[in-house]
């Protein structure tokens, strides 16, 4: 039979640390309570009726579970999360899929036995079937910046922010035009808003190209760009949307060491609007990350005070921020 004592020792703590885990009679660094949870889990321990009512009772913890925290973006989502939860008396639980659909399902399946009290999730693929566990165990989850129909969600438009970019490089005359990332709703909208402007996105100029975790993301955008100038032995474009800031900004690089300026023989444009497109004037679409956040984080307390999940869908509209990269400067 386990005891606390083992708990402790597995976890490295005081037998003392474990006991106000359980019981909550005092305050323990999130970290460490987190750790001890972890180890309880593990070891099955079930030494008192403290411990076996753990896992029957709605916890303190919002779980926050995201797919690239190296990513500007989610790192600021991140910290307006934490602000919120604070000042609303919940602690955070953070978890990093990496942009790793089969992690995203092994971290849903772990986050269920701290039985939190709430989830917000940016789900890789808002139709994955492990997400319904949580419906299954009734704990309230909304979605960032990916909607789906099984909960309540709050993200922009993306295919209106691809729309707006396609109208910005036809106002400035590109008519060969390229394109790297994933195909998801932000391409489907650039792609049918240069459609709507009698533009073709050629599939020789689209580069696929999908990556969340941004830790060697340097290597893996040079590759792709290498690749693609090796099968076609040139660039046959005057512009190409990045999908993303982080891309778009080791795009930029890539041209710069082949000699190729920036904006003058291509030009470059992000998505997202992180904190460093600012500094670097990176044209781009600007999804208000403390707005998402702080809406997702309210939707999410309503759903967990009111005990009923109404799949309540907030869209917020896009805006450009057009900069040096893809305006030239009149000298």
């Amino acid at each position: 039979m386990v005891k606390m004592k083992d708990v402790a020792q597995r976890a490295q703590v005081s037998q003392a640390t474990v006991s106000r885990v359980i019981n909550g009679t005092s305050y323990v660094e999130p970290q460490t309570r987190q750790k001890v949870l972890d180890v309880i889990a593990e070891l099955g321990y079930k030494g008192n009726s403290a411990a076996k009512s753990l896992s029957s009772r709605k916890s303190s913890i919002i779980m926050v579970i995201l797919p690239d925290i190296v990513n500007p973006y989610f790192s600021e989502m991140l910290s307006v999360i934490e602000d919120e939860a604070y000042q609303s008396g919940f602690e955070v639980m953070f978890m990093n899929s990496q942009g790793n659909s089969h992690k995203e399902k092994k971290l849903v399946e772990n986050s269920l036995k701290y039985n939190p009290a709430g989830v917000l999730i940016s789900p890789l693929d808002g139709d994955a079937s492990y997400l319904k566990k949580f419906s299954e165990a009734g704990i309230p989850v909304v979605t960032i910046s990916t909607l789906t129909e099984s909960f309540s969600g709050v993200a922009i438009d993306h295919k209106v922010g691809g729309e707006l970019l396609a109208k910005h490089f036809w106002s400035l005359g590109h008519v060969d035009i390229g394109y790297i990332g994933n195909r998801d709703e932000k391409f489907i909208g650039f792609k049918e808003g240069l459609q709507n402007l009698n533009i073709p996105l050629k599939d020789k100029n689209c580069i696929d190209f999908y990556n969340y975790s941004s830790g060697n993301l340097k290597e893996l955008v040079f590759n792709s760009m290498e690749k693609h100038l090796k099968e076609k032995d040139k660039f046959d474009f005057t512009a190409i949307f990045t999908g993303n800031d982080i891309v778009a900004m080791e795009v930029i690089n890539f041209f710069r060491e082949k000699g190729i300026r920036v904006p003058e023989d291509v030009a470059v444009a992000g998505f997202d609007n992180i904190s460093f497109t600012s500094y670097l004037s990176i044209t781009t679409v600007a999804q208000p990350v403390r707005e998402i956040g702080f809406l997702a984080f309210e939707r999410l307390m309503n759903e967990i005070k009111q005990g009923v999940r109404e799949n309540k869908h907030f869209k917020i509209l896009p805006r450009l921020i057009p900069r040096d990269t893809t305006i030239k400067k009149i000298v």
